[in-house]
């Protein structure tokens, strides 16, 4: 199997991040495994998508560190190849999370021509369009996700934080590099008008309940095809607790810890189910406080490092075996049948 990772820059990917833990597992298989940085991608007018490659040299890597490592050196291969030739992409990139003043690439765009091509995309590039804004979760029931409004006005912002009574999260809609996130306590005044201008400046704002839960911290799930990722009898799910700053703002990091999956979870997993494989949402991470959805990541769902540390298992594997599990009932079924409709292993 070709596999190609598609990231926002080659030499930055590191030891913790999902992508290497994948693409480790994937080289361990014996696949050809290439990353790509986004600059590097050119769309020809014949509709082929160029990408100058880079892939590590032959041989054992004791960790994901050694392999992050061999893959940002002066001795990894580098080479121009077409990503239509793959029989897997994998687009680990947010084009709306690019820092303050550098445009996104239209990575969804070239996502969405090579799946017209028929290589295996993941996630769906239509499905991450969608669910690239905060907006996405206003359309799964209102007792699994929280008070929410979305405006820019100062006015209607300041009536819905008054009407909740109690805290509550201001953030941009559009989350990008660097972005303004403030906790604001039960009627809060004092740079109330401050922290509306900072997250308003760029666009909307979106104005969120605070779950009391959120005091423990929240569970992040991994799920692969709606599902959640397991690895064995161990579902793929931990508790993270970001660091908060004096002004209310976050500080950077979060503290880690085991969790364990149960009915609430399953309950959200079951709601969540039939929206994520209708938009090919394959490789999902879900953001839970409490029995609410906080938060979804299509674009570069991590905590494969944090379960491995925690765990001590790999889900990659897990993750690759499903990969090469669809490529070949895509083969087999010449993709003219979703090979997810197949109850074939």
């Amino acid at each position: 199997m070709r596999i190609c990772f598609v990231v926002a820059d080659v030499k930055g990917q590191q030891a913790t991040f999902s992508g290497v833990y994948l693409a480790l597992a994937a080289h361990r298989r014996g696949h050809e495994v290439r990353f790509v940085s986004v600059d590097d991608l050119s769309f020809l007018d014949d509709n082929n998508i160029l990408g100058i490659t880079t892939r590590v040299r032959a041989g054992d890597y004791a960790d994901t560190t050694a392999y992050a490592r061999a893959l940002a050196s002066d001795e990894a291969v580098v080479e121009q190849d077409t990503l239509g030739s793959f029989d897997v992409v994998f687009l680990r990139y947010n084009p709306i999370r690019e820092s303050e003043g550098r445009p996104g690439a239209p990575l969804i765009d070239f996502g969405w021509r090579l799946r017209l091509g028929g290589t295996l995309v993941i996630n769906d590039p239509e499905g991450m369009r969608r669910a690239g804004s905060r907006m996405y979760l206003s359309d799964f029931p209102a007792d699994v996700r929280t008070r929410t409004l979305v405006s820019r006005s100062k006015t209607r912002l300041k009536a819905f934080l008054k009407e909740l009574d109690g805290p509550a999260v201001l953030k941009p809609l559009a989350p990008r590099g660097g972005e303004h996130v403030f906790y604001l306590r039960r009627r809060q005044v004092s740079n109330l008008n401050q922290m509306i201008a900072a997250v308003t400046k760029e666009g909307y704002a979106l104005a969120q309940e605070y779950l009391p839960d959120a005091e423990q911290g929240e569970k992040r799930l991994l799920l692969l095809n709606a599902e959640p990722l397991r690895i064995g009898e161990r579902v793929a799910i931990y508790r993270r607790r970001a660091v908060l700053a004096d002004n209310g703002t976050r500080a950077g990091g979060s503290v880690r810890g085991k969790c364990e999956f149960g009915p609430v979870e399953a309950r959200i997993c079951d709601i969540l189910r039939p929206r994520l494989l209708a938009d090919g949402l394959t490789f999902v991470a879900v953001d839970i406080v409490g029995d609410r959805i906080l938060e979804l990541n299509v674009f570069t769902p991590g905590g494969l490092h944090a379960i491995a540390e925690l765990y001590g298992v790999d889900a990659s594997d897990v993750v690759l075996a499903d990969l090469e599990r669809r490529v070949r009932l895509r083969a087999a079924y010449r993709t003219t049948f979703d090979p997810e409709a197949a109850d074939v292993v």
